[in-house]
């Protein structure tokens, strides 16, 4: 997983929004119970067209429905011996999983206000504040220190969940009050439509990249020392399967037909082209249920750049000087 740093300009406060936006609703949400996803849809607890936030850890998928999500912006637990803490920002529609451990010290952190347009999180225990993408501590007594990425959170379906065997899929829940409840259904329609926060969003930020439409969609791959934009309507002019280059190796971006996100891996070919639930290559080499399966029917685990599906403004300001993938 690449460690990802942020290139950008010295924090502002006088920009910055230093408080809970959604104050007097719970901003952090600790999970411990978790089911197999097959027993989840088996009983009802999700439907098979759940939207869901995933993450993949030592081979082990974890996914928690965009409701519970999006009404805390801040999940965290704890895998095998490691514990992890999930980001998502409704406004620029990504997040990502750090190791919440930083000098020896697990922190506690939750949603807090916003900068450059995106969410800002504070931990409890040093009153700080971190960009929730690099994990880089923007301002308080922590302010240089950096959270270790742990890896990137994923959107899809319960269903495309389940069908990822390989991964043993588990299920992260928790129950919503009739409160909460209202409160995710209303920043839905903020992560669907951020223009109706346009304003807010604005103010905080200083300069901005303006060679995309602000609250464009694609997915950004990335590097420590390159960025690449893929915006959606360039994807899906290619029928949802791309083939290009990102930094000399060959780089597949595609999204099936009953998947709701984009996804990019390494791998060679000079076509590919999409046939119900599978993604045909060259000489019978196919991928399905996020696996790639050569000529001869092995599987094999695709390798994956890092890869963040996210709004253009805020993919720039956090990686300025991005390429794009124009055609």
């Amino acid at each position: 997983m690449v460690m990802l740093a942020s290139k950008s300009l010295s924090f502002d406060p006088g920009r910055a929004v230093l408080q809970d936006y959604l104050e007097g609703h719970p901003a952090r949400l600790m999970v411990s119970d978790f089911q197999p996803m097959a027993e989840a849809l088996a009983n009802g607890v999700v439907a098979p067209d759940t939207r869901l936030l995933a993450f993949e850890l030592d081979g082990q998928l974890y996914a928690t429905p965009m409701s519970i999500v999006l009404a805390y912006n801040v999940i965290q637990g704890q895998h095998q011996q490691q514990p992890w803490m999930m980001t998502f920002c409704n406004a620029c529609n990504t997040g990502m999983v750090f190791n919440p451990i930083c000098d020896g010290q697990l922190l506690h952190f939750q949603r807090r206000g916003s900068y450059d347009g995106l969410l800002l999180i504070w931990d409890a225990e040093t009153q700080s504040y971190w960009q929730h993408i690099t994990g880089e501590c923007l301002y308080g007594v922590s302010v240089g220190k950096q959270l270790a990425t742990l890896t990137v959170t994923r959107q899809m379906t319960a269903a495309e969940a389940n069908g990822m065997t390989h991964l043993n899929p588990l299920l992260l829940t928790s129950q919503l009050t009739p409160e909460q409840a209202q409160l995710s259904r209303l920043m839905e329609k903020m992560r669907d439509n951020p223009t109706r926060q346009e304003a807010g969003i604005v103010a905080t930020i200083a300069r901005e990249d303006t060679r995309r439409p602000r609250f464009e969609l694609g997915l950004g791959v990335l590097t420590t020392e390159h960025s690449l934009f893929i915006p959606l309507e360039v994807l899906y002019a290619h029928n949802s399967a791309l083939t290009t280059e990102f930094e000399g190796r060959p780089l597949l971006v595609y999204q099936l037909p009953d998947a709701i996100a984009p996804v990019a891996a390494y791998a060679k070919s000079r076509r590919a082209e999409l046939e119900r639930d599978v993604l045909r290559l060259d000489s019978g080499v196919y991928i399905q249920n996020d696996l790639y399966y050569t000529a001869d029917g092995r599987s094999q685990v695709l390798m994956r750049p890092t890869q963040l599906l996210m709004r253009w403004y805020g993919f720039a300001l956090t990686f300025p000087g991005c390429d794009i993938l124009t055609s």
